[in-house]
């Protein structure tokens, strides 16, 4: 039997081979940070400046130097990439049932409070409890749907809040099949804020009648309902031709005194759905004129003068002013040449059955005057 014995060459290859690979040898960020390294080297004894090496190489001179170090004093084993891990972590800090409990107690019983609040009453009854900590179990039992979110309770109180609104008793949406065919048939109403100067706001009541165009405003220093009830009285007196109905937004003006009025004249109250201005473009279109053509002008701030001098802006506007949709004429010219036309054809009708009557009174006492027979004696 023949025995061979390995080498001391080969033994010191092999355990260098170990050692280099307990050293990193074959990890491949090592191997580029020491190319990196050689690379540099070689950029230095050719005087390149470190504003170049580093638009080469890709790292800063500091880096070079710090792997440099660790390569002195660790060998190979010094380029690995350290641990970015931290030297000392926050220990996990366990909720008691007692905490939980109790938070969610407070939040439930305040359902408005938040971190701040509820920490407070807990250090008052002797939980030592940070402040981070309460809001993280808020957060914790808002994720679990434990207790409502503050936003949410908010939200969720507005809505109910708006199921409990009280119906309106009269008021109704205007039907579809409503139509608009005689003056007074539909009057749109609602309020403009115009501000005449500083810290001088006024509200600005408008009323439109959608068939002839003829309008009324007031002004007041406030927008309530019992100044819109006073409106709809002045607007019932002073208009040539009967009010059926009236349109107006969901403001609060527009209710209680107001919805009470409409019902005491008989005149029907139509309220437009939320966010849609669309169904009250008249009136709109009425106030648009009244702040480019009457707020435009030099005008008093006190609300009689005003006053006066709108009636007289509505005067020119009802009797002169030429309107588009009206063929060039205004309101009461309008209102005035339609309700001609409508005299005329009752006029007309009357005429055709006067003269009918008379034609069958003329030959019923043609007949009478003819004897029996057919023949008339002689």
């Amino acid at each position: 039997m023949q025995l061979t014995t390995v080498g001391k060459e080969i033994w010191r290859a092999a355990r260098k081979t170990q050692q280099l690979e307990e050293a990193g040898a074959g990890d491949v960020t090592v191997k580029e940070r020491l190319q990196k390294l050689r690379l540099v080297d070689a950029l230095r004894k050719r005087g390149a400046v470190w504003s170049e090496i580093q638009s080469l190489v890709g790292i800063s001179r500091a880096t070079y130097y710090r792997w440099k170090r660790r390569l002195q004093e660790e060998g190979l084993k010094g380029l690995k990439p350290k641990s970015r891990r931290p030297k000392h972590l926050r220990q996990k800090v366990y909720w008691t049932p007692e905490l939980l409990i109790a938070i969610e107690a407070l939040r439930k019983r305040h359902p408005t409070w938040g971190r701040w609040p509820i920490w407070l009453a807990l250090r008052k009854r002797g939980f030592p409890v940070s402040e981070r900590t309460v809001g993280r179990i808020l957060a914790y039992l808002e994720a679990h749907g434990r207790v409502l979110s503050v936003a949410s309770f908010l939200a969720r109180a507005r809505r109910e809040k708006q199921k409990r609104r009280a119906r309106r008793p009269y008021a109704q949406r205007k039907p579809r099949a409503y139509q608009v065919s005689h003056p007074g048939d539909l009057v749109q109403i609602d309020t403009l804020t115009v501000t005449l100067g500083p810290g001088e706001v006024i509200k600005h009541f408008s009323a439109v009648d959608l068939h002839s165009r003829f309008s009324l405003a007031e002004v007041h220093t406030r927008a309530t309902a019992n100044l819109a009830a006073g409106f709809l009285s002045e607007l019932l007196a002073k208009t040539p031709f009967p009010v059926r109905a009236i349109q107006v937004d969901g403001g609060s003006e527009f209710m209680a005194e107001f919805e009470e009025a409409c019902e005491q004249y008989d005149v029907k109250l139509f309220v437009l759905p939320p966010k849609s201005p669309k169904p009250s473009g008249h009136v709109e279109r009425m106030q648009r004129t009244f702040k480019d053509e009457f707020y435009t002008r030099p005008l008093p701030s006190r609300i009689p003068e005003l006053q006066r001098e709108l009636n007289t802006y509505l005067d020119y506007y009802n009797k002169q002013r030429p309107h588009r949709s009206l063929n060039g004429l205004a309101p009461l010219e309008f209102l005035a040449k339609t309700q001609g036309e409508v005299w005329d054809g009752v006029k007309r009708e009357r005429e055709v059955r006067v003269k009918s009557e008379i034609g069958e009174g003329a030959d019923k006492m043609q007949e009478e005057s003819v004897p029996e027979g057919g023949k008339s004696q002689m």
